[in-house]
């Protein structure tokens, strides 16, 4: 990924599925709470992925031809 911004979403993103996701087997309350933050660390990836596609979909339009 070329753009910083974009790549440190997503493995900040990454990172906090993954912590959420190591306590989803809790049982009660802890669980659900785990499965928000393994939730909230997917929404985070999927934005930074979003945000990096953006950017070379940007990058790509200023180099093609229009007609």
């Amino acid at each position: 990924m070329k753009n910083k911004i974009a790549f440190g979403m997503t493995a900040c993103g990454i990172l906090t599925f993954l912590f959420g996701a190591a306590g989803v087997e809790a049982k009660g309350q802890a669980g659900y709470i785990a499965l928000g933050i393994a939730a909230i660390g997917l929404a985070i990836a999927g934005a930074g992925v979003i945000l990096n596609k953006l950017k070379e979909h940007a990058t790509l339009g200023k180099y093609m031809l229009n007609h």
